[in-house]
């Protein structure tokens, strides 16, 4: 019995820290794609048009671009089933937005639905953490 205990203890334990695998082709209602590639619960890469991104899973922030016009960090990490990923934008350049209009950070949540479609939600900020606009897709699986 004690055997039995431990072993389903393990068990759970190691559920506990699995992950959802939300790699797949992804369509919205508007034809627009995303591709999600992950390597478990370590690393993914995200494909939206014109940008792919890759990332490790260990909510440490990375330079995910670094032009003339801006310096982005990245960093994600799973909470419960929701794949988390956020970007900080310094800009090198005046973009001529007034601040309280200019973003700043993202955060995207991504989430399997139960058809196995992906939800999206994003919420933009500018640099007094104010949102400046919160949206809510559902992308299609695509055929594989």
């Amino acid at each position: 019995m004690k055997t039995l205990i431990l072993i389903t203890a393990g068990l759970l334990s190691v559920n506990a820290f699995a992950c959802p695998d939300l790699t797949g082709s992804y369509i919205d209602k508007n034809g627009e794609s995303i591709i999600l590639s992950q390597k478990g619960c370590e690393e993914v890469s995200v494909l939206s048009r014109p940008l792919t991104h890759t990332l490790l899973l260990d909510n440490q922030f990375t330079v995910v671009q670094d032009d003339q016009e801006v310096r982005a960090m990245g960093r994600g990490a799973f909470a419960g089933e929701e794949l988390v990923l956020e970007v900080k934008v310094q800009y090198k350049k005046d973009p001529g937005i007034p601040s309280i209009f200019l973003p700043v950070r993202a955060v995207n949540k991504y989430s399997q639905t139960a058809s196995g479609d992906l939800m999206e939600k994003s919420t933009i900020y500018n640099a007094s953490n104010g949102v400046l606009t919160n949206t809510k897709a559902t992308y299609r699986r695509a055929n594989q």
